[in-house]
């Protein structure tokens, strides 16, 4: 059985800790640590499962990693151990993942995992393709009585194609007669309309006008405001990186042990795959050979329908004519209709049109008491830009500070004085955003 021993130093080292007072996201428990051992027993289909990687993990942290032996076990040892919550991850090419989630270990204890595999057994991929050889079977005799079928239906389609010829004439007639209507009414129907765009034309120039004053004061509004969050964001990702500086040598110990049993587990699962191809190879040679004594039956099968389908394209370009005439004839019917209707719309969308004046010339006067009031928050915005870069610069000054490890008490205070600093002013540039939006809401 193979044995994996990894020590991680979760809760970080004590000089760490007693030199530093920056760091306060990093709490130190006081609990009692003992050496313990558990056992990780991986199965599927109550069959042991060899070359699973473990891996046992403390706050996203690896602190535990080993391979299944031929047995599907492994067991992991820890020197020291303070009853954390910890998560047990098993992991296989051939299977799915699974995992236990807030765990806490005890020694001698042994947890199990059963797998389910992401591919067939060799006897389902011999089942399998017994199933699909009787299908093309089945399908070789529809084939033959397809072809039967398909000598009928040719005789049919011949029959109902010259019964449809004689019905075009009579359409043909119809249609012509409904055409002519149809254009006398809309030439009344055009006038109006005519005239409804003319006045149309007048009334969205001017809204356009008022539009266009409106979306340059929203575009101003939202360029800064991206940007401002932009640098806010920054100014977190600053943050985070000075934090890491402090955390990140921690960690790489336990990584490289990880990084051991992850090749492990690879290794020993190279070969387990072979058995599975050899029994898909066989049943593709089987499925191969039912095809071929198919492929025969399909190849009489396609020939009466090739028949079946030439008689059956003719008629439907009969039908195909036939619905046309008929359809253009109930074409012309629905244009007479429409014409007298859009006569009508023409009248009202004139009244419309006038309307609509009336309402761009309103937007435009509000878009110019919104461009008064934004230029006024300009100069209040420009106030905060200043203050914020004196801001910068200080955060400059104290992080080149940090980065000496020099004197960190004091400097954690300066810190927090310079984040007060900062809170103030985003509270400052919050309320500035707020009257720029109940402004432009306003405006619209």
């Amino acid at each position: 059985m193979k044995k994996s021993f990894i020590f991680a130093s979760v809760l970080f080292c004590s000089t760490v800790a007693t030199g530093s007072n920056l760091i306060t996201n990093i709490s130190i428990n006081e609990t009692k640590k003992e050496a313990i051992t558990v056992t990780i027993n991986v199965s599927s289909n109550g069959k042991p499962v060899k070359g699973a990687l473990i891996r046992i993990t403390s706050a996203g942290m690896p602190i535990g990693s080993a391979t299944s032996d031929d047995f599907g076990k492994a067991m992991i040892a820890f020197p020291t151990y303070g009853n954390q919550l910890v998560q047990i991850q098993v992991m296989h090419s051939l299977y799915k993942d699974q995992k236990m989630s807030d765990i806490v270990l005890v020694n001698g204890k042994t947890f199990d995992f059963i797998l389910k595999s992401k591919t067939e057994s060799v006897d389902e991929i011999t089942t399998e393709s017994e199933e699909k050889i009787n299908k093309i079977e089945d399908k070789t005799i529809k084939s033959e009585d397809k072809t039967t079928q398909h000598e009928k239906d040719a005789e049919k389609y011949s029959t109902e194609k010259e019964e449809s010829a004689k019905t075009q004439e009579q359409l043909t007639k119809e249609k012509a007669e409904a055409v002519r209507l149809a254009e006398e009414k809309n030439k009344t129907a055009e006038a109006k309309k005519a005239e409804a765009e003319k006045k149309q034309a007048e009334a969205d120039k001017k809204l356009e006008e008022a539009q266009k004053a409106k979306e340059e004061n929203g575009t101003q509004i939202s360029e800064d405001a991206k940007r401002r969050e932009e640098e806010a964001k920054q100014r977190d990702i600053e943050a985070q990186e000075r934090q890491k500086v402090l955390e990140n040598s921690q960690l790489q110990n336990a990584k490289s042990a990880d990084e051991k049993a992850k090749k492990e587990a690879e290794e020993a699962q190279k070969g387990q795959s072979k058995e599975i191809s050899e029994a898909e190879k066989k049943a593709k040679e089987a499925e191969e050979k039912a095809k071929e004594e198919k492929k025969a039956a399909e190849k009489k099968e396609e020939l009466a329908k090739e028949k079946s389908d030439k008689e059956k394209s003719a008629l439907k370009e009969e039908e195909k004519k036939e619905e046309k005439i008929a359809e253009e004839k109930k074409e012309a019917e629905k244009e007479a209709k429409e014409a007298e209707k859009e006569a009508k719309e023409a009248e009202k969308d004139i009244k419309e049109a006038e309307k609509d004046a009336k309402e761009a010339e309103k937007e435009k006067a509000a878009a110019a008491e919104l461009k008064e009031k934004l230029a006024k928050y300009d100069e209040e915005q420009k106030e905060i830009d200043d203050t914020r870069k004196e801001y910068k610069k200080d955060q400059k000054k104290l992080d080149d500070k940090i980065k000496k490890g020099k004197k960190l008490d004091k400097l954690k205070e300066e810190q927090d004085k310079l984040d007060e600093k900062g809170k103030k002013l985003d509270e400052k540039q919050d309320k500035l955003d707020d009257k720029r939006k109940k402004a432009l809401k306003k405006a619209n």
